[in-house]
């Protein structure tokens, strides 16, 4: 289901009902989007009204998007690509990882007012637990990207106490600001055209994260260069395979892509609206499936 605009091209969304949990996600280019899916399944397995809409609009609809928010049209709404950083700023008061990581993913509707979280963080430290991805204390982790979702993934890794953070991004100042804001004491950033700092940070990684919308033959260095025991996560999980999960196990390493972390962030998300127990089971058979056409 996508936005709706009425006859003065105002974008709508629901009304929200008492006992009825009306959720969504806001972005831009997200028709395809497998979150529908996976939170419309949580719902059900949990015996709870409601349903989840997709709401792709441009930067001119946000501002009535939010209004009708703000006038009880959801109960609570994702935000993805390109608007965490905005939604950072258009909330009433942040709350969780949504300050450090100047990003929202996660927003609460509550009598008029939207508090703003983010659970990307937990929800990638989740993710490589599971899937068996998480470096040792003293290891060392090489991110790519600087945007919103490298953020919460630098934040995450700091928390592991590693002995050193590098964030990899063509934007220093960008990338400078990460460091500062999320990691001051434990991430540093490099510039995408210094070859020689970048080889010595592939050569010393323990895990590579890629955080930005780049593919295994545009990274900055050799993927040769990454040691034996060097793990990789990709954030991206479309399209299947992800060319740098393929190549990077092609190498003998172990890799995974985004798919489990839009599953921990999404299920953190439905536990904020709902207060109720997230229902992994369900939500990962329903991502999988919709993943799989």
């Amino acid at each position: 289901m996508g936005i709706r605009v009425d006859r003065h091209g105002v974008p709508t969304v629901p009304l929200a009902v008492p006992g009825r949990f009306e959720l969504g996600l806001i972005g831009s280019g997200i028709q395809h989007s497998p979150s529908p899916a996976m939170q419309r399944a949580a719902l059900r397995a949990r015996g709870l009204q409601g349903d989840y809409v997709v709401l792709d609009v441009t930067p001119t609809e946000l501002a009535g998007v939010l209004e009708r928010l703000r006038d009880g049209g959801l109960t609570g709404c994702n935000v993805t690509v390109p608007y965490k950083a905005t939604l950072a700023a258009a909330c009433d008061r942040l709350e969780g990882d949504a300050a450090l990581c100047a990003a929202v993913n996660t927003v609460l509707v509550r009598d008029g007012e939207l508090i703003g979280d983010n659970t990307d963080a937990r929800g990638f430290d989740l993710a490589l637990a599971y899937q068996r991805l998480r470096p040792e204390a003293d290891g060392r982790a090489l991110v790519l990207g600087a945007g919103g979702g490298a953020a919460a993934c630098v934040l995450a890794l700091s928390r592991m106490r590693l002995e050193e953070v590098v964030v990899v991004s063509r934007r220093p100042e960008q990338a400078e600001e990460l460091c500062r804001q999320v990691a001051p004491d434990s991430a540093r950033p490099v510039w995408w055209h210094d070859a020689e700092s970048l080889a010595l940070a592939a050569r010393e990684a323990d895990v590579l994260v890629n955080a930005a919308s780049i593919g295994s033959a545009e990274l900055p260095f050799d993927l040769e260069l990454l040691p034996p025991r060097c793990m990789v996560a990709d954030l991206r999980y479309r399209p299947r395979p992800v060319d740098l999960v393929v190549a990077a196990r092609a190498r003998g390493l172990r890799a995974a892509d985004g798919a489990e972390m839009l599953l921990f962030q999404g299920m953190l998300s439905f536990q904020r609206w709902t207060g109720a127990d997230p229902p992994w089971h369900a939500a990962r058979a329903a991502l999988e499936e919709e993943l799989a056409r």
